[in-house]
C-alpha cells in the first residue's frame, strides 16, 4: 500500500476588460442666420470634443490607478456548504453525524497557500484568483487568538504565505509561523475575528476501535466535504513516512479520505476534535484515481494540541 499526501493546486483567472462609452448632442435653437448657426455649431462642437477628451483622459487614469487591496475577513471567497457525497462507511454507529458536523462546522477553513513571486497578485475583486497557488486543501481554527492548524504538506514552509477562508466566504491574510515536518504539523496565524469558533479537544488517549468519527474538508477544492466512519486502530504502533514528512501514534480511520481532506479535523460524536487529517492509504496500483481510498491517518488531537503549545505563541 502507498501513501498519499500533497495537493496541488495551479490556478489562474482573469475578468472581463470593461468599455467606457459616451455620447455627446448639441443644440440649435435655429434664430441665427445659416452662417452664424454654422459657426456656433462648429464651436459648439469643439466644445464637446474638448469635453470628450477630458472625460477619456480621467476614464484612462482611472483604468490606470492601483487596484485597492480587499479588506481583511472581507466576504469576497465563493461561500460553501457542507455536503454528504458518502454514506457513513458500514459499521458506523453515527445517526446524527449531520447535526454534529453543522455544529462545528464554523472551525473548518479552506486553506490557500501561496508561493513566493516577485510581483504582487492583484486580488481587488471577488472573482480575482491568485496566480501562484502551491497548495489548496483544509485547516481548522484551534485557537481564539486565531491560530490555525493544517497539515505540513500543505503549508510546506515558512516562507510561504497563506489565506485562510471560512465555510461563509471571509478570507482573512495569513501568516505561516510554524512547519514541523516531522509531526506533519503547521500552524497559521490570521486575525481573530467576531464570532470566530475555536475547536474543543478531546484526549485522543481515550479512543477506541469502533467509535464514530466525520471530517470536513476541501477534496476537489469543494468546501466543507464531510466524509463519516469510525476508527479503526486508536494509536499506530509504527511510524508514518512519506517524502519529508512522518508522524507517530496515527489514527487509523475507516472513511471514504480524498486529497483535499488533509489538514482537516477529526470530529467525534460530541463534535470535538480529535485528529487532524494527514494522509491515506492508496490501493494496490499506488494511484489516487477511481473510488475515495477507505483508510485514512491522522495526527492525534493530544498531539496537536502540545504541538499548539510549544508553539502558539512563540514567534
Amino acid at each position: 500500500m502507498a501513501l498519499k499526501d500533497s495537493n496541488r493546486h495551479p490556478r489562474a483567472s482573469g475578468g472581463p476588460a470593461r468599455r467606457l462609452g459616451s455620447r455627446f448632442r448639441g443644440n440649435d435653437d435655429g434664430q441665427e442666420s445659416p452662417s452664424i448657426a454654422l459657426g456656433i455649431r462648429l464651436e459648439r462642437r469643439r466644445v464637446g470634443l474638448r469635453a470628450l477628451a477630458g472625460t477619456a483622459a480621467l476614464a484612462l487614469l482611472a483604468a490606470c490607478a492601483a487596484p485597492q487591496s480587499v479588506a481583511d475577513g472581507a466576504r469576497v471567497e465563493q461561500p460553501a456548504t457542507l455536503s454528504y457525497p458518502w454514506p457513513p462507511e458500514p459499521g458506523t454507529d453515527f445517526p446524527d453525524y449531520r447535526e454534529v458536523a453543522e455544529k462545528a462546522a464554523g472551525i473548518y477553513v479552506r486553506v490557500r497557500v501561496l508561493e513566493e513571486s516577485g510581483k504582487p497578485v492583484p486580488r481587488s475583486e471577488a472573482a480575482s484568483s491568485p496566480t501562484n497557488v502551491l497548495n489548496f486543501a483544509s485547516g481548522f481554527i484551534a485557537d481564539a487568538r486565531g491560530y490555525v492548524v493544517t497539515a505540513a504538506h500543505i503549508a510546506n514552509a515558512t516562507k510561504f504565505t497563506a489565506e485562510v477562508i471560512t465555510l461563509d466566504g471571509r478570507r482573512f491574510a495569513g501568516r505561516i509561523v510554524a512547519v514541523e515536518r516531522e509531526r506533519e504539523l503547521a500552524l497559521i496565524k490570521i486575525a481573530p475575528f467576531p464570532g470566530m469558533q475555536a475547536a474543543r479537544f478531546a484526549d485522543s488517549d481515550r479512543l477506541f476501535a469502533g467509535e464514530a468519527a466525520l471530517v470536513i474538508g476541501t477534496p476537489g477544492h469543494h468546501g466543507g466535504i464531510v466524509a463519516v466512519g469510525h476508527v479503526v486502530e486508536p494509536r499506530l504502533q509504527h511510524r508514518i513516512h512519506y517524502n519529508d514528512y512522518g508522524y507517530d501514534n496515527a489514527i487509523e480511520l475507516a472513511m471514504p479520505i480524498e486529497p483535499g481532506h488533509s489538514g482537516g479535523p477529526i470530529l467525534d460524536r460530541e463534535g470535538s476534535v480529535i485528529g487532524m487529517v494527514a494522509s491515506f492509504l492508496l490501493g494496490p496500483s499506488g494511484s489516487k484515481a477511481g473510488p475515495a481510498p477507505r483508510v485514512g491517518l491522522g495526527v492525534p488531537a493530544n498531539d496537536i494540541v502540545a504541538f499548539l503549545r510549544s508553539r502558539a505563541g512563540a514567534e
